[in-house]
């Protein structure tokens, strides 16, 4: 049987037909990068655009996509001024870099009057001080660092353990280190509070490391800070409260073995003026 359409009907469905084919040729809209390479912006290195975190905004130069990078203009990579970090920056936590404001131009020096021939000279006037440019920042100056491994002088089990030796053993353990000139992310161990328990015998069940039967063990309570040291900021690790268990290897050497933690370090990062 011959198939037909009427023609009224073809005329009813013809614009809900050419609706239906333009969403269908319709691609989505490409999103439209807001920034560019080489575009001066502000970017929130922590990544948390709360009113708390405003002051982790730094300075820095919009870079170039990578190939393979995602390009659909919700992030972009930044080097920072401060210490040439590249940071993935989101859009939430980028800005535009405003221009400084222009200075107020100074007002122009009522004129001295012209000097007579006769008559006295006007005094000269005194050139301004040069203003010397800003040094470029550095990580703080670190004191003089433990070197780790610690030598030691041979000890016994069960000798009284040395607060001293204690303190430089907790540095090292808690991850003490200088860094080449020039370089940054030193990082600093300073123990504020050190407590030595009386001993106790070494458990299987409580203790870590090479001790044995009969090696006596001693709880040090000690609260240390820890600071990291970049050129922009130092971080934080405040006032952690711990437990070590220290005994006399069979080498004669102090070691930290099992701890507890009975408050962790405040954490907070200390921009560099």
């Amino acid at each position: 049987m011959p198939l037909f359409v009427r023609a009224s009907t073809l005329a009813a469905c013809l614009p809900y037909a050419l609706v239906a084919l333009s969403s269908v040729c319709a691609g989505p809209a490409s999103a439209q990068a807001k920034y560019s390479a080489g575009d001066r912006v502000l970017c929130n290195v922590v990544g948390m655009p709360d009113p708390q975190y405003e002051k982790y905004y730094e300075k820095g130069t919009v870079l170039p996509f990578r190939r393979g990078d995602g390009e659909d203009g919700s992030w972009y990579r930044v080097k920072a001024d401060s210490n040439g970090v590249e940071y993935y920056c989101k859009l939430n936590v980028i800005r535009p870099l405003a221009a400084a404001p222009a200075q107020p131009t100074a007002a122009a020096a009522p004129a001295a009057p012209p000097a007579t021939p006769n008559g006295p000279k006007p005094p000269a006037m005194a050139a301004a001080p040069a203003v010397p440019a800003p040094a470029p920042r550095e990580p703080a100056a670190p004191t003089a660092f433990v070197p780790c491994p610690v030598v030691q002088a041979p000890s016994r089990n069960g000798a009284q353990p040395d607060p001293a030796l204690l303190t430089k053993l907790i540095r090292c353990a808690k991850g003490e280190k200088p860094v080449p000139p020039g370089q940054e992310g030193a990082v600093q161990v300073e123990v504020s509070a050190l407590q030595v328990g009386g001993s106790r015998p070494w458990s299987y069940r409580q203790d870590q490391g090479n001790g044995q039967v009969g090696t006596l063990v001693y709880p040090v309570k000690a609260t240390y800070t820890v600071r990291t040291l970049y050129r922009a900021a130092t971080e934080v690790e405040e006032n952690w409260v711990r437990v070590l268990n220290v005994y006399v290897d069979p080498f004669g050497e102090w070691r930290i073995g099992s701890e507890e933690t009975l408050k962790a370090g405040t954490a907070r990062r200390i921009p560099t003026r």
